[in-house]
């Protein structure tokens, strides 16, 4: 046995003292312990938690249901993916036939400009091309041209009639020939074309020199209908492209077209465009479609002799999106042989011929990163949903011994709590309760009971017995502010006296709070016995009257030492000085002619005592000025003349009276007030002007006193240190009078003085100030 834990035996054991006696080691180990056991119980608890998972046939069908769920998605986002394809390949192939549309349109504008008069010249058809803007509104038309059918007899007329064309160059075309040269039965020569700058080597050439275009021309000339090249014409040069010419045949105005010996007998030549099929391409298909899928169309031969769909064949291809010459807008290299892959053919009339439109797009460009991963979000979610499933059923199995624990652990948590509480009200002499206010029933705390003196009630307190203990000059009070916290909702908070069992009397503090407890409107309070407090709160405001009355009687006693002071300076002093002066003024007329060095001294001796005079009046008006002995309105004025003179100060006295009739103590406190203001305006205000108001109102003598100085600083005021707005306010209160002082950081400060008129008993303070004695 470890010998921390024989010493632990060997030691008494005393309840209270047991946990202070063991070993720092052995708590240690305890610890230690303590920690393995609640470790080991964790790995059990998982190991059961598993074992009962995997064998659970109801975990094992939320996982085949999350399976399913997870093929079910899979094949909808497919879905998904297949029909953004086919909606995007649809408006691809809608796109490039109405583009296609939109420059045969052009075609056959240039064909009806041709019908508006018997002839169209160079110029007019040069105007005309250029005001359809052609590279701005239809970048896929390379070229609009007008070939004239020329019969082999009239070949050198036209070709004369060609050179002396000058409607646009003023020396004509003197080395126009028909090309290539050679004598044919007819021609069918390109004679204007437009812009002939980037076009020219097209300007003269005879079309029906070649056997497919002758055919293509006469099926035209019999036909009356659009018609194309034969086959795709590959561009060199600068601009290498892939084109394409289409032709409408022109017929003179007025000759019948009813049939095909009709219409070669009316027709006299044909105007075609030449396309870009790149250019026509990138503008009709968005760029953004073209940045995604690889888009290639072919050229399936004319609509009554079709090839077979599917046609691969490098010779008809016409448009490869990834072959485009500009690196920016260049489709992917998506092959047809890849996989992941979705592809569809379209075919497209395009005048007499057809085109087949393929269309490949990878499956991973049509699926975001959140399409890719919702399949298996669904399976990882239906697994970790199951799993938590799975856990609250295990939990709610095991939940029933484990509430039961708990609610042990919260029966002795509460009980504890309570007892704390319950010592903690005894401590702070403070009770709870709460009233139910539909049926007036209280629930009282252990200290309430106690701070009213009172055991339990037998059925359990009701709001007549909490009122009933309330004293009578309280009662009214207490109970309509109860009433009024009802429907206000509002705090209520009250001090107030109630009635103990025994009989006596204790000073409370009441507070109280709405609470809406579900369908039960409740006004919980606290009561706390205050009266030690209220006791000290007493003697403290009797000791502050006191020292208050101290004070005005203090004051009273000095102002009447002061007045006989200044008396007996006034009238012992003052008549020696004046006697004196008398008498140093007759030495001074009787030496002035016969003796005059002694006469000097003599007015020296007169200025000195006329300077003591002067001296002794200052000293008396400190003291008591004699000027109170003429009114309270002379006092003032002479008050406010002195403060000009000494400062410098404008001062204006405004009074609504003539004199205030008001006792000695008052004119003295009052004129003593006036003088400690303009004092403390002298040493603090730094102002330029003063006005001092005084007028009677409501029984009261009002005097305000205001500055336009820098003002008084909150806490300068509420300093101890300020004794001059002290000792002014002592003044003040003891003529039962109150003060208001309003002043702010450089507004200036006012004063405003409230005296009650009617007479304060003089022996109030001395017979206040006996019965403190006693």
């Amino acid at each position: 046995m470890p010998a921390c834990t024989t010493d632990f035996l060997k030691k008494p054991l005393h309840s209270t003292h047991i946990y202070k006696h063991v070993p720092q080691q052995c708590r240690h180990n305890t610890a230690r312990r303590a920690q393995f056991v609640e470790f080991m119980g964790k790995i059990s608890i998982s190991r059961r938690f598993l074992i009962s998972l995997i064998t659970s046939p109801a975990w094992w069908l939320g996982v085949a249901i999350s399976l399913l769920l997870h093929l079910m998605v899979a094949q909808i986002v497919e879905e998904k993916a297949q029909s953004q394809f086919e909606y995007i390949a649809d408006n691809a192939q809608l796109a490039v036939q109405n583009r296609v549309r939109s420059y045969i349109d052009v075609l056959r504008g240039a064909t009806a400009l041709f019908q508006t008069s018997e002839k169209v010249h160079r110029d007019e058809f040069r105007h005309y091309v250029k005001e359809l803007k052609l590279d701005s509104s239809f970048p896929g038309i390379t070229n609009l041209n007008y070939a004239q059918h020329v019969p082999g007899l009239e070949k050198q007329s036209f070709e004369a009639a060609v050179r002396r064309d000058t409607s646009i160059s003023p020396e004509g075309y003197p080395a126009f020939a028909v090309k290539p040269a050679g004598e044919r039965r007819d021609y069918n020569v390109i004679t204007y074309v437009e812009p002939m700058e980037s076009n020219g080597v097209s300007f003269g050439v005879d079309m029906a020199s070649n056997p497919v275009a002758a055919k293509a021309l006469a099926t035209s000339r019999d036909t009356g209908q659009l018609v194309s090249s034969g086959r795709l014409i590959h561009i060199t040069g600068p601009h290498q492209h892939i084109g394409l010419a289409m032709r409408m045949p022109l017929y003179k105005r007025g000759m019948p077209l009813r049939n095909v010996a009709e219409r070669r007998r009316a027709y006299y030549g044909s105007v075609g465009a030449g396309f870009d099929v790149n250019r026509l391409m990138m503008g009709a298909i968005d760029k953004k479609v073209l940045g995604s899928m690889r888009i290639r169309i072919f050229d399936a031969g004319h609509g009554d002799e079709k090839l077979n769909s599917g046609t691969s064949d490098p010779q008809r291809l016409m448009f490869d999106s990834a072959a485009i010459p500009l690196v920016a807008e260049r489709s992917p290299a998506i092959e047809p042989t890849e996989a992941d892959l979705f592809a569809k053919r379209v075919s497209m009339t395009v005048g007499p011929r057809v085109w087949e439109a393929e269309i490949l797009g990878r499956r991973s460009s049509l699926m975001n990163g959140f399409d890719v991963s919702l399949s298996w979000i669904v399976l990882i979610g239906g697994l970790i949903a199951s799993t938590l499933l799975y856990s609250i059923y295990y939990s709610m199995m095991t939940a029933r011994r484990r509430a039961i624990e708990l609610a042990r652990e919260m029966t002795t948590d509460l009980r504890n709590s309570e007892a704390s509480l319950a010592e903690a009200q005894h401590m702070a002499r403070l009770g709870s309760w709460t009233l139910n206010t539909a049926s007036k029933r209280m629930t009282w705390s252990a200290e309430t009971y106690r701070i009213f003196g009172m055991d339990h009630f037998k059925d359990g307190p009701r709001l007549d017995d909490f009122l009933c203990r309330i004293h009578a000059e309280d009662h009214e009070r207490v109970h309509l502010g109860l009433m009024r916290a009802l429907p206000d909702n509002e705090e209520f908070n009250i001090e107030h006296r109630i009635r103990r069992l025994d009989g006596s009397i204790r000073w409370v503090q009441t507070i109280t709070r709405f609470d809406n407890d579900g369908d039960n409107t409740l006004l919980r309070g606290t009561i706390m016995d205050i009266t030690d407090r209220k006791h000290t709160v007493e003697a403290l405001q009797r000791s502050q009257e006191l020292l208050r009355d101290l004070t005005a009687h203090q004051d009273r006693v000095k102002e009447d030492e002061r007045k006989r002071i200044a008396r007996e300076i006034h009238d012992e002093l003052g008549q020696t000085l004046l006697a004196l002066r008398i008498d140093v003024s007759m030495l001074d007329a009787r030496t002035g002619r016969s003796h005059p060095r002694l006469n000097e001294k003599v007015r020296g001796a007169l200025n000195h005592i006329d300077a003591t005079v002067k001296t002794i009046r200052t000293i008396i008006n400190n003291l008591r000025p004699a000027v109170l002995d003429l009114g309270l309105t002379a006092a003032f004025e002479w008050q406010v003349a002195e403060f000009r003179r000494r400062s410098g100060i404008t001062c204006e006295l405004v009074m609504n009276e003539k004199e205030f009739h008001v006792d000695d103590a008052r004119a003295t406190s009052l004129f003593r007030i006036l003088q400690e203001s303009l004092t403390n305006v002298i040493r603090h205000a730094r102002a330029s002007h003063v006005i001092v108001e005084v007028h009677r109102e409501a029984g009261r003598l009002v005097m305000t006193i205001s500055d336009n100085g820098i003002g008084i600083y909150s806490d300068i005021r509420q300093s101890g240190n300020s004794f001059g707005l002290v000792g002014v306010e002592e003044r003040i209160h003891a003529l039962n009078g109150k003060f208001v002082i309003d002043s702010a950081p450089g507004k200036g400060t006012s004063l405003t003085v409230f005296i009650p008129l009617e007479r304060v008993e003089q022996e109030e303070a001395p017979r206040k100030l006996a019965d403190a004695a006693k």
